[in-house]
This record gives C-alpha cells, sequence and structure tokens, in this order.
C-alpha cells in the first residue's frame, strides 16, 4: 500500500474520479477500464500501451490499481492549474457538435462512455450547477471556470 495520501478537500474529487474509471465497483481500475476510460476521454491507446500505462501505476503489480495508486498518480496533475489551451483542448473534446457548447445530450454521453448513466433529469441539474447564463449548456466560459476553481 502507498504511504503517501491526499488528505483534503478534494479527496471527494478525487474519489468521483477513480470511481469513473472503476466501472465494475469492485474498488480496483483493471487494464481494459483504464483503456476504455481513456478512450472516453477521447484518447486513444492501442492494447499494448494500455497495458504499459497500467503497469507504472500498477505499484503494488497486483493487477488492478487501487486508490491509493490511482491517487499517486493523478494528484499532481488534478490539481494543478490548466492553460488555457489544456482548457480549449478538453472543451474540444466534449463538444462533440462542435457548436461552442456542451449540451445535454453530450454530457449524457460522455458520462455513458464512462460507465455512468444518468437520467436527462439528472443531466440538467448537472448543468444548471455550471450554467452561469441559465441557456441549458455549457459555454467555454463556463466550463474553463468550472476547471479553474480552487
Amino acid at each position: 500500500m502507498i504511504s503517501r495520501r491526499v488528505d483534503c478537500p478534494n479527496d471527494l474529487e478525487l474519489r468521483q474520479a477513480f470511481d469513473l474509471f472503476d466501472t465494475d465497483h469492485s474498488g480496483g481500475i483493471s487494464v481494459m477500464e483504464l483503456k476504455s476510460a481513456l478512450g472516453a476521454l477521447g484518447v486513444t491507446v492501442s492494447d499494448q500501451e494500455a497495458r504499459q500505462m497500467f503497469s507504472a501505476i500498477d505499484i503494488d503489480k497486483n493487477g488492478r490499481i487501487e486508490f491509493d495508486e490511482f491517487v499517486e498518480v493523478v494528484a499532481d496533475s488534478y490539481f494543478k492549474k490548466f492553460s488555457r489551451s489544456e482548457i480549449l483542448e478538453a472543451f474540444r473534446r466534449f463538444d462533440h457538435n462542435h457548436d461552442g457548447y456542451i449540451e445535454a445530450d453530450e454530457l449524457k454521453n460522455i458520462l455513458a462512455r464512462l460507465g455512468r448513466n444518468f437520467s436527462a433529469d439528472e443531466i440538467r441539474r448537472m448543468i444548471a450547477q455550471v450554467d452561469r447564463d441559465g441557456n441549458g449548456k455549457i459555454s467555454i466560459e463556463e466550463f474553463a471556470a468550472l476547471v479553474e476553481r480552487e
């Protein structure tokens, strides 16, 4: 087990990110779950690349990535400040129809590819949490504010 732990208010956010990858809720991320999650985020990797990434993260070599290993690898990048170009690139990956907004159906599809199915009402509530202008969509500015918080 890894001794370093992130012990801060953002622990919950890291747990939620881990849970998005751990689609079978086993408490560990498999190679296929890692590859699937990367694909859902628009990052295409071969089976061999996925195995190599997995091996680098699976520090105790038990065949699954536990939460502590996940935190060890992602915490620094998770909490870093993103450049405007990085934010724009992430936004473009989610804005599938390229209309300048992340709409309910796009968010629902992204989450479904991550193994999380939400009702239309739940998706609307998620969007409402960041939708400052009340148009029911997430603009690049609203997305940037969400990513840059902290």
